[in-house]
């Protein structure tokens, strides 16, 4: 039973429990705190750095995609140039290539109307002779 006023023994155990507290509080408590506190810091600390370092990266990827879009702008105005280069040479050479053609044919064209206005005088006489030699086989008779 509870006397009142407590008896020694219960001094004692008072005593005793706050001894026990002190030493578990120094031994057990404290080291257990100090080390959840640790861990705590570190994880709060890794994901900062996990933040710091997901923001980084999407710093990095917009940046990567910036240039890869000015690179391939780059490129494809490259190829326009390149390819309206290419026309423009093809139509050159055609153009060329049909003056070359159009003046070539117009010399042989010349040179056939020359050709033909040199046989002609020939082939007339020979036109003519042809001629006499079939009225008179026809006929029978010398031409007059």
């Amino acid at each position: 039973m509870l006397t009142f006023p407590p008896d020694f023994s219960f001094v004692i155990q008072i005593i005793s429990f706050f001894i026990l507290w002190v030493g578990l509080k120094n031994l057990l408590f404290d080291p257990t705190v100090h080390v959840l506190e640790e861990r705590q810091s570190r994880t709060s600390g890794a994901r900062r750095v996990a933040a710091e370092m997901n923001a980084a990266a999407q710093v990095s990827q917009a940046e990567y995609e910036r240039r890869m879009r000015d690179v391939r702008q780059a490129i494809a105005t490259e190829a326009a140039k390149a390819h309206n280069a290419i026309q423009a040479e093809e139509q050159r050479l055609l153009s060329d290539t049909r003056a070359q053609a159009s003046t070539q044919l117009t010399q042989l064209r010349d040179s056939l109307r020359r050709q033909a206005d040199d046989v002609r005088p020939a082939l007339a006489t020979e036109a003519r002779d042809l001629a006499s030699r079939i009225v008179e086989r026809v006929v029978g008779r010398a031409r007059a």
